[in-house]
């Protein structure tokens, strides 16, 4: 866990170095998963067991949260949960942002008609 921590901030502070800018999320996510992947292809290195919710923003894409898996797939979510009380907590989050997308809707609709 701490490994992929310290390799985020050299990858993002190398990136910051080079390009004078931000390193975008999702790129750091794929960097992140390539380490992971990798140690699923030889024999004798065991593949990390870690799952991460990574969360960010970049000025291209906005808000962004992707799910890495210990295989090094990952995937983008407008909102997940993971653990041990997922499915609870993903039943709870969706209930949440049902309500918070109807009532966007409704202000857009209302905003239009004027």
């Amino acid at each position: 866990r701490k490994y992929f921590i310290n390799q985020s901030r050299l990858y993002a502070q190398r990136y910051l170095y080079n390009y004078n800018e931000v390193q975008p999320v999702s790129q750091l996510v794929v960097q992140i998963c390539d380490i992971k992947q990798s140690y699923t292809q030889y024999g004798g290195l065991r593949p990390y067991g870690v799952s991460f919710l990574i969360g960010g923003y970049d000025t291209k894409d906005g808000y962004q949260l992707y799910h890495t898996d210990p295989s090094g797939n990952y995937s983008g979510w407008f909102a997940t949960a993971i653990g041990t009380n997922n499915l609870t907590a993903s039943s709870v989050l969706k209930q949440v942002i049902y309500i918070y997308i109807n009532t966007y809707i409704y202000i857009i609709e209302i905003i239009l008609m004027f």
